[in-house]
């Protein structure tokens, strides 16, 4: 069947509008589960795929992987529908799109992974899931952050407990010399700078402010309790 473009336009337009009545007509007509469009210069390269992770339509995305719909198609950003999807903790869009073998290496333009996107979401059972699909958990961004320490900057306790789980390191240390347990302990997250020690967690590291993880704590909101944690575990002035 020859490519219709009015019937790929009107196609995007209705995923945009989250209609999936419009998108099932639309598609039994011919028009194409691979088509792009939008009204932006990098809008108009994302797919109709792409369109429906980001707006969240779980449906929509269904019906457009039953036409063959690709998963790994980049637009003019290096976006694929998995990036898109992650990004806006779509959990379940992720999980069907994994399903339909995306790929999990690709970066955003912050230079992050699907894997440290979700770990900032706290999406611990999505991180799990890409770990054992080979994802790495150590990887960093511009500014030298890891999963782990975007987990920790989230609070999100479950997150962090699986990625030490899976083998993600403790004393990384990001451009600014910040390390996962000086950002634990500048939120006073309690659980976490116990988890981090118990792991090996250095408290003795020196970020370029000259700051510590007990010099921090002492500005947290549970300054007292943060602190003693530190202390007990042999930090000093």
């Amino acid at each position: 069947m020859p490519s219709n473009p009015e019937l790929n336009q009107q196609l995007i337009r209705a995923i945009i509008k989250g209609d999936a009545a419009a998108v099932e007509s639309l598609l039994a007509q011919g028009a194409e589960s691979n088509t792009a469009g939008g009204v932006t210069a990098v809008g108009a390269s994302n797919t109709a795929l792409m369109w429906a992770a980001t707006e969240g339509y779980l449906e929509i995305v269904e019906q457009l992987l039953a036409k063959g719909a690709d998963v790994d198609t980049k637009n003019a950003g290096g976006y694929t529908a998995l990036m898109f999807a992650a990004e806006g903790d779509r959990r379940e869009i992720v999980s069907l799109l994994l399903d339909h073998g995306a790929a999990i290496g690709d970066r955003n333009s912050y230079e992050e992974t699907v894997l440290m996107v979700l770990a900032r979401h706290g999406q611990t059972d999505l991180v799990q899931r890409l770990a054992k699909l080979g994802a790495e958990v150590n990887t960093v961004n511009k500014i030298g952050n890891t999963g782990l320490y975007l987990a920790v900057e989230r609070d999100q306790v479950y997150a962090v407990k699986a990625l030490i789980d899976l083998g993600a390191e403790i004393n990384t240390a990001n451009i600014g010399g910040w390390t996962p347990l000086m950002m634990a302990a500048a939120q006073g997250n309690l659980e976490i700078i116990s988890l981090l020690l118990e792991h090996g967690a250095d408290f003795r590291s020196v970020n370029r402010w000259g700051a510590t993880a007990l010099s921090e704590a002492r500005k947290s909101f549970r300054s007292a309790q943060a602190s003693e944690l530190l202390i007990r575990a042999g930090a000093i002035e």
